[in-house]
């Protein structure tokens, strides 16, 4: 990985933090024999550094012509290579911001054909071997090799199934070569494949089992393999004259295949810190302590395990050794404050192509976030907060939302300390809810669009759009409210508890999503259970000198005015009611009683004739009065 070490920004009432290497993202992979419900899944984290923004954005497919040309649109490399289509592809894609001095760096996404890929664990080979066929230095030569900076791009605006993907890939390679070595995922429906670059021209890709499941941190780990499998594995033509040749060649250990590659090209064992974060993953997964991963000179990446779930892989990816014991410090673990990102594809083989692949991520560390999900084939456009570019500090941007949450749970460089337990414990506790209520909803969901696609099909993009906005701004208005709660607690000196959040308040169904307008020459389109009621609300409370609350709220569209409800009791057995109109979306409560907590939410209204229309309540805000 060529992306320059940063150094930590001091974020407003926070403390500096000192940079650690790049070297620390973790890929896994879970076959659909090993899952609760039958489905693929797989992702990575990308542990990098806490102030790395990301946005997650939809890049438009663009018209080439033939015998096109791919270019380093951001000028920080020098690669090119041909694009085999006329047209690219629409593809989604998290990246980092345009701004970003070292380029895009697209860690994953998805494109119209199906195709996902989730790049890269930055890896290398042994000293004594990349000497032989170096890496083509993509920011000096003046035709340089495809890094992880372009890889993602590169393949999904042309790939049209998993192994097209690999395909060009390897033909990349074969003829400008890479410039450095890594380790990545391309899927499709049907089958993943795991691509290790190892040197300048030299790979090996395998399809992955359906029965196993692999925790692949910065080292490469393909053993094993049999040239002549041309099913499952795609190599470089001179995978094995280049080991023979210069000396370091180790044959398969099975007795059977061509070559065991990690022997060869990266040498015996795993350093410490991979090897911590393959024991760590293959424990969650499995229930079993692999301590024999130190004193191995190979192990097959793969292990069996049961019943995994999304919400399993989503507290793999913020995983911190809990409840196990390494007998000393761990400097690199699986959940890391540093995580820019961290995500899984979820694949369903038994549901229509478009639909197929569910996209589940979080911007910042899942240890204090939440995976938020989207059909990435068929979006069109996403959340604003999703795609904000910020590079600094910015509350209207997704990934420094979720960010700033961590720094307030966050003391010390590993994140450890009493904010962890006073505040994030909390979070943890509330997001592991969120997390169990998601994936159950996801299941309907499943069921409405798979209705969209067989009834309404020319609208399936739209919905799924919509929806995607829809999730990703209430999921922005959960952390937002959840920010501002530990500020309180903060400020209080209480510890911070989710009782003003519940995951019961979730919403996600294509209720969300009002149905397109009818054309004229149009049949009727699907109209799933959709409600004309206003939208939720947005509110904020403080408390005031003088035993006083002041409320304000966020102007809805449609609103002809406003409820706001207040009451001692987070259920609100005994409450006050107060009106408040659209014309002063704010609105003064007084008189409340010193040293208790009051909990206040609001509502908007439209009218239906005469009928007020009320829209879902807001989410509740807690506030105390000291004084």
């Amino acid at each position: 990985m060529k992306k320059l070490m940063l150094t930590m920004l001091s974020v407003v009432g926070m403390m500096l933090f000192v940079a650690l290497p790049a070297k620390a993202c973790t890929s896994y992979y879970v076959g659909k024999d090993c899952t609760k419900d039958g489905t693929t899944m797989y992702g990575r984290t990308e542990d990098y550094s806490p102030k790395k923004d990301k946005v997650y954005k939809v890049i438009q497919p663009k018209k080439v012509g033939k015998n096109a040309t791919f270019k380093d649109e951001t000028g920080a490399t020098t690669f090119q290579a041909p694009i085999k289509v006329e047209t690219t592809y629409r593809y989604t894609i998290c990246r980092d911001s345009e701004g970003a001095e070292d380029g895009y760096f697209g860690e994953f996404g998805t494109n119209t054909k199906g195709v996902s890929m989730s790049a890269t664990t930055s890896s290398s080979v042994a000293k004594t071997v990349g000497k032989f066929d170096p890496y083509i230095d993509a920011y000096e030569s003046k035709v340089g090799g495809i890094t992880e900076e372009n890889l993602t791009d590169y393949v999904l605006c042309q790939a049209s199934s998993a192994r097209e993907g690999v395909e060009l890939l390897a033909d990349v390679i074969d003829t400008v070569g890479a410039g450095e070595g890594d380790g990545l995922f391309i899927a499709d429906q049907n089958e993943v494949w795991y691509f290790e670059i190892l040197t300048g021209h030299n790979y090996c890709a395998i399809k992955m089992p359906s029965d196993k499941a692999a925790i692949i941190p910065n080292c490469f780990v393909i053993g094993d393999v049999d040239l002549s499998d041309k099913a499952n594995v795609v190599a470089s033509p001179n995978l094995v004259k280049l080991a023979k040749n210069n000396g370091f060649y180790v044959a398969a250990q099975d007795g059977k295949g061509d070559i065991n590659v990690k022997l060869s090209y990266s040498g015996k064992g795993y350093a410490a810190h991979n090897a911590d974060r393959i024991r760590g993953g293959q424990y969650l997964l499995s229930g079993q302590d692999n301590t024999g991963i130190y004193d191995a000179d190979y192990q097959d990446p793969f292990f069996t395990c049961k019943n995994v779930t999304v919400e399993k892989m989503y507290e793999l990816a913020g995983y911190r050794y809990e409840g196990m014991n390494f007998g000393r410090n761990i400097s690199y673990r699986i959940g890391s404050r540093r995580t820019a990102e961290a995500h899984i594809f979820q694949i369903n083989s038994s549901m229509p192509t478009e639909l197929a692949t569910v996209q589940w991520f979080s911007m910042a560390s899942p240890d204090y976030s939440t995976f938020v999900p989207f059909y990435g084939a068929l979006l069109t456009d996403v959340s604003k907060a999703y795609k904000t570019e910020a590079q600094q500090p910015n509350s209207r941007a997704a990934y420094w939302i979720f960010r700033n949450i961590g720094y307030l749970c966050e003391e010390t460089n590993d994140g450890d300390g009493p904010n962890r337990e006073n505040y994030g414990k909390g979070v943890k506790q509330f997001y592991k809810a969120y997390m169990t209520k998601m994936e159950e909803l996801q299941k309907n969901v499943n069921a409405q669009m798979l209705n969209v696609y067989k009834n309404d099909k020319k609208n399936l993009e739209y919905y799924a759009t919509k929806l995607g906005i829809a999730i990703g701004n209430e999921t922005m208005d959960f952390a937002k409210a959840m920010y501002m709660d530990i500020q309180t607690c903060k400020t209080n000196g209480t510890k911070y508890e989710t009782s003003s959040l519940s995951a019961d308040d979730i919403e996600y169904d294509l209720s969300m999503v009002t149905a397109p307008a009818k054309k004229a020459d149009d049949t009727k389109p699907v109209t799933p259970a959709k409600s004309s009621a206003p939208a939720r609300v947005q509110v904020r409370a403080k408390a005031l000198k003088g035993k006083k609350v002041k409320v304000s709220l966020k102007k809805t569209a449609e609103a002809k005015g406003y409820e706001i409800v207040y009451s001692t009791n987070v259920n609100f057995t005994k409450k006050t009611t107060k009106k408040i109109s659209t014309k002063n979306l704010t609105k003064t409560i007084k008189k409340l009683k010193k040293k208790k907590t009051y909990y206040i939410k609001a509502r908007a209204y439209k009218l239906d004739g005469k009928t007020k229309v009320y829209g879902r309540w807001s989410l509740i805000r807690k506030v105390t009065i000291k004084k």
